[in-house]
């Protein structure tokens, strides 16, 4: 039996998890042969040594990485039981079979026999989450994966041959290392003598260059029904075609994760890949989904992305897809209502296993994470591992005190204790805890769950005659409190100078900089995140008063928290992106804000926006050096084109010569210069049409081709969302100024080219089957809107035969 979608209405949440490596972070993409580390965790605390469960050849070794998720064909016999716990593996048991949605057993696949129980319950929980096919069951129970025991922010893969290492009870990390290691179980569908064999030296097996190869290809294509999903790819934090590592990390790794597992959302390019593995799931499209995804409540929702990879999709402009209520997308008749109950409860039942056994793996491996600070610390990971853990236990109240482990106790009482003063204010919580730790010591261990302002306050409580109380703490911990009763002082001070005189408080911010050598880098994240959380507004002003090349050697080592104590427009000021900058300090600053993005794209936005609108206004009749500006790599001129179209189109006009170099050498990945065409396409019909021409006399044929199917799926995608930035008038105006320009033979000959293209790429299996009909329609609808009747005529004949040649009739 499958289990999907599972939230419905009023769910209570299930898990929070610290996502992997897609939220920021590229890892080195996967497909290496055995001995090559695949990916390993940035969130690996303090570059320790892993240390896999001690089960058969699960002692050998260490190393692993991170997180991913999806829903699963198969199910378990005997399913993890929430509240039965085994005392030597925590919640649950592994199974001993397996039934699939069609009432088939699935055949015994020869297990890897180094599996630990452990770890054959973190599968069997993949196994029944995700639609992964009898044969992928097989695949993933033959896999070496291993627990790694007191390393829980330690993820990680050596491939296929090799072995993969997870450090906690979450399916998304789970998944994501399985991911990893699934290259090379099966052929690639229709390339059976396409070999995942990795040559000696640096390079990919021919498979695995395949692959990247179609991803580029994905990126390339036209904007249909798997652009939301497309587009998620283009907001991938710095990728582009110089940065191509989180973009294949991410197909390669998360594809389960970003899809639910579903093979119908996965892009027909890249699905000969998955066919083996993954089954259809219960959505058929994209629009489906997303309608799903955005008529959850706002705590379903919330839950739902913690669980599946759709909170990463920028949805704004899909409103109007928001039209059925909660699950309507699903079948809704009295046998399917039950069965998903069913599906709903048993998904539920695995979610709560895990989290439990998160819990359980806290209190059985503490004394693991004991240990001398480090010097390099990933404090944001020890604290969202530890706040996970309080929220958990917030959800589970009575399981720690249920276990018969020697820590299980403290840390229950630690954990009550903390959660009781969720609702106090920052002060009186460190009152209470200044009072309560000498009482109760383990509490020290918890220290990062706190917030930064009850930090300092409780710090400067400990500060000087009562110091903390000292002992065995988490390694994590020490090098936290070390940090803290250092930066304390230091951002006392700089807050303190800084009311009086922004630029005293930068002057002491200054100095601290030199002191520490602007690093590490985790120590100056923590540092802005308690000057930022000690006093915003004051802390603002100070980095507002900062000289330039100060800031501008801050935006490498914290350019997201940069932008949380800055508006936009001081954002820019620091980086001399003004009106009446200098010309070249104004090319350079541009070029840094792009060059270091915050890793979110919600949060670049803003910056990027008040960056346009000054480019917009600098811009005008001869300004070389505004066009210099929208030629360099990083610059997002596709965006640029949204949201500033008039300027857009008039700094674009009044050069063709520069703007067909500009268009031609834009981002082949990010935003392709047939991408380029198709939005101003919607700005300016003309000027999309000149550049076509210019295309043209430059004997770049493929590139006009390209850029005429662009507009296939408008019809069909404007019909679907109205909000979408399409119109058929415009693309009705642009084949009309190509009419009258270029004649109705080149018309007629380019148009049969990009027909007769695309059926060859569906057959192929690159793009969906429905592309030449939707692209006929598109240019049907668009004709129609023109209001010459003989200029109407005459490109209905020009489509008909074209489409004819193309399979498009």
């Amino acid at each position: 039996m499958k289990i999907f979608w599972i939230f419905q209405l009023g769910a209570v949440a299930l898990l929070l998890l610290v996502l992997g490596c897609d939220r920021g972070t590229g890892l080195t993409p996967s497909g290496s042969a055995a001995g090559d580390l695949v990916s390993q965790a940035t969130e690996q605390p303090g570059g320790a040594t892993g240390r896999p469960s001690d089960s058969g050849a699960n002692a050998r070794g260490s190393t692993p990485t991170k997180s991913v998720v999806a829903k699963s064909a198969a199910r378990s016999t005997t399913a993890a039981v929430p509240g039965t716990t085994n005392h030597r593996t925590g919640p649950g048991a592994a199974p001993d079979s397996t039934v699939v949605s069609s009432g088939k057993t699935v055949p015994p696949p020869t297990p890897n026999p180094s599996n630990s129980d452990w770890v054959k319950v973190r599968l069997d929980a993949v196994i029944q989450l995700y639609h992964i096919s009898e044969s992928g069951v097989a695949l993933l129970r033959s896999l070496d994966l291993r627990q790694m025991r007191g390393e829980p922010g330690f993820f990680g893969s050596y491939g296929f041959k090799g072995w993969a290492g997870v450090g906690e009870a979450k399916p998304i990390g789970v998944i994501h290392e399985l991911s990893h290691s699934y290259w090379g179980g099966f052929p690639v569908e229709g390339f059976p003598g396409l070999s995942f064999e990795t040559p000696q030296g640096p390079g990919l097996s021919p498979a695995m260059e395949r692959y990247h190869a179609d991803i580029l290809a994905f990126m390339a294509q036209p904007p249909d029904d798997y652009e939301v999903f497309r587009e998620r790819m283009r907001n991938l934090p710095q990728v582009s075609s110089e940065n191509l590592e989180p973009l294949f990390h991410n197909l390669e790794a998360d594809m389960v994760y970003g899809t639910g597992g579903n093979l119908a959302l996965v892009p027909p390019v890249l699905r000969k890949y998955w066919g083996r593995f993954l089954e259809e799931g219960d959505f058929a499209s994209w629009y489906e989904v997303v309608a799903w995804f955005q008529n959850l409540t706002a705590e379903d929702r919330e839950i739902a992305g913690k669980y599946l990879g759709f909170e990463h999709l920028d949805l704004r402009r899909y409103d109007g897809l928001a039209t059925s209520g909660g699950l309507g997308l699903l079948p809704s008749d009295k046998a399917d209502k039950a069965d998903r109950a069913e599906r709903d409860l048993l998904a539920r039942d695995i979610l709560t296993g895990e989290e439990k056994q998160r819990l359980f793996d806290l209190a059985d491996q503490f004394d693991l994470l004991l240990g001398d600070p480090r010097d390099e610390e990933k404090f944001e990971f020890w604290r969202g591992y530890l706040r996970d853990k309080r929220d958990l236990h917030r959800k589970h109240p009575d399981y720690l005190a249920s276990l018969d482990l020697p820590r299980a106790d403290d840390l229950s009482a630690a954990l009550d204790y903390l959660v009781g003063l969720d609702d106090l204010a920052h002060q009186d919580r460190a009152d209470a805890l200044g009072e309560q730790i000498p009482k109760q010591p383990f509490l020290v261990n918890f220290l990062p769950i706190l917030d930064n302002q009850t930090l300092l306050l409780l710090f400067a409580r400990f500060s000087g005659r009562d110091p903390l109380p000292q002992g065995a703490t988490l390694q994590a911990t020490a090098s936290f409190v070390e940090r803290l009763g250092l930066f304390g002082s230091e951002v006392d001070r700089v807050l303190s100078q800084g009311r009086r005189e922004p630029s005293l408080g930068a002057v002491e911010l200054l100095a601290f900089l030199q002191r520490s050598e602007f690093g590490p880098e985790e120590d100056l994240k923590l540092f802005f995140e308690l000057l930022r959380d000690g006093d915003h507004g004051t802390a603002g002003e100070v980095v507002q008063a900062l000289d330039r090349d100060t800031f501008k050697r801050l935006m490498e080592p914290v350019p997201y928290h940069l932008r949380t104590l800055l508006e936009p427009r001081e954002f820019l000021e620091q980086l001399a992106v003004t009106t009446d900058a200098g010309e070249l300090e104004f090319e350079q600053g541009i070029a840094t804000l792009l060059a270091e993005p915050s890793g979110n794209f919600t949060v670049d936005e803003p910056f990027l926006n008040e960056m346009y609108q000054v480019v917009a206004t600098r811009g005008g009749p001869g300004a070389q050096h505004v066009l210099r500006v929208l030629g360099q790599p990083l610059f997002p001129l596709e965006e640029f084109i949204q949201r500033q179209p008039e300027a857009a189109v008039a700094l674009l006009a009044d050069n063709i010569q520069q703007a067909t170099d500009l268009v031609s050498g834009s981002d082949p990945v990010v935003s392709p210069p047939a991408r380029i065409i198709y939005r101003l396409i919607y700005a300016d019909p003309a000027l999309a049409s000149r550049l076509i021409q210019q295309f043209e006399h430059r004997g770049q044929e493929e590139l006009v081709v390209e850029s005429l199917a662009y507009i296939a799926y408008d019809q069909d995608r404007l019909a679907r969302v109205p909000g979408l930035p399409i119109s058929l008038e415009q693309d009705g105006e642009f084949l009309e100024r190509l009419l009258r320009d270029q004649g109705v033979d080149w018309l007629g000959q380019r148009l049969g080219q990009a027909f007769d293209l695309f059926e060859a790429r569906s057959r192929a299996g690159q793009v969906s089957r429905d592309f030449n009909s939707q692209f006929r329609t598109t240019l049907e609808a668009a004709t129609s809107t023109l209001s010459d009747d003989s200029m109407v005529s005459q490109l209905g004949e020009i489509i008909a035969k074209a489409a004819a040649g193309g399979g498009g009739g």
